[in-house]
């Protein structure tokens, strides 16, 4: 079938920039409100685990905010979109598993690996340092 658009694939890079810039800005406010209001689900979590203590969650949000930036600019967009969807795992398995935090959307959590899996694979767009080889 074709296409009703053609012009617009000249400008397919746009796409991986608007899903990058998204997933960055989300991350880092991920990661910022890790640091704030949910430190102490984090250190539940972990205790409840038994992987680590309360040291972890300031550090795991610090890596979500270097990880939310990477993607913003463009820089090393892939590894950042492997973080992505790791960090993504943790965070939906830390919604199910501690009682006191409300339960997060289950579909943000899959829109954020969709997004970051696709990036994986169509790199980062416009305006990155990412050079595609």
């Amino acid at each position: 079938m074709l296409s009703i658009f053609p012009e617009l694939f000249t400008y397919a890079l746009i796409a991986p920039f608007i899903l990058r810039i998204g997933l960055g800005v989300y991350f880092i406010s991920q990661g910022i409100r890790h640091r704030k209001e949910d430190a102490l689900a984090w250190d539940a979590l972990w205790s409840e685990v038994k992987i680590g203590s309360s040291p972890v969650a300031p550090i795991l949000a610090k890596i979500q905010i270097v990880v939310g930036v990477l993607l913003f600019v463009g820089l090393y967009t892939q590894v950042a979109a492997i973080l992505a969807v790791i960090f993504a795992g943790v965070e939906w398995h830390k919604r199910t598993r501690v009682a006191s935090l409300p339960f997060q959307e289950l579909w943000t959590t899959v829109m954020a690996v969709v997004i970051a899996v696709s990036l994986l694979f169509l790199g980062a767009g416009f305006l990155a340092f990412d050079l595609p080889l």
